[in-house]
This record gives structure tokens, C-alpha cells and sequence, in this order.
């Protein structure tokens, strides 16, 4: 407890630290493990951007889903990551909300006030 707390740790990290010098001879931290490994077929992929690449990232995910094998089809998401991996910048869909903005003064020669002639 003295040592952990002259260096600012937990009890247990010390213990854990000490278990695996031990066990390793050293305390460098262990590799990353886990996370999820990407279903996309790289080669599939860009084989799709060539022959399409005025598409929009959800039309290229179309193409890429009707030409792979069931275990290699994939969700927008992860297309989207699997493309900005691979350095390609692409809007993520053509059917962006369009602009809300109204007209805001009447057509020519339509008023609306009222008592105003046309």
C-alpha cells in the first residue's frame, strides 16, 4: 500500500503489475484486443467506386451488397467506415433533407393585403 500510494496507483494495479513481471519479465501493457473486424470486401469495394463514382455512398453500397457473397454484405455504417478507411470522401446519401426555406413575399401581381387591388 505504501508503494502504490508514493506512485499515485491502486493497490491492485501494483499487484497486477507485479503478477505479470513475473509471469512476462516486463509490465509493458498487453496488445489491444477485441472490437469488431469489417465484413467489406476491400477489393469488391473498389472494384464498385471505379465503376460507379458519380454515386452517392448509399448507391454504391447497393452495388457492393448485389455483387458479394451473403457473409461479405454489410450495413451503411460500415461501408461508410470501410471508404473513409480507403481515403474516399463521399456524401453519405443523394436524398438530403431539401432546404425548408418558403417564399416569403407573394407571386407578381398577387397581394396579399388586404384592400390592395391586383
Amino acid at each position: 500500500a505504501v508503494i502504490a500510494e508514493r506512485f499515485q496507483i491502486s493497490v491492485r494495479s501494483l499487484i497486477r503489475w507485479v503478477a505479470r513481471f513475473r509471469e512476462t519479465g516486463s509490465v509493458t501493457p498487453y496488445p489491444k484486443g477485441g472490437g469488431n473486424f469489417s465484413k467489406v470486401d476491400i477489393e469488391a469495394m473498389n472494384q464498385v467506386v471505379a465503376a460507379y463514382p458519380g454515386s452517392t455512398a448509399l448507391e454504391l453500397l447497393r452495388k457492393y451488397n448485389e455483387q458479394v457473397e451473403e457473409e461479405h454484405k454489410t450495413s451503411r455504417s460500415s461501408f461508410m467506415r470501410a471508404l473513409h478507411r480507403e481515403g474516399y470522401v463521399y456524401k453519405k446519401n443523394g436524398l438530403a433533407r431539401r432546404s425548408t426555406t418558403a417564399r416569403t413575399s407573394a407571386k407578381r401581381g398577387r397581394s396579399t393585403k388586404p384592400g390592395r387591388k391586383r
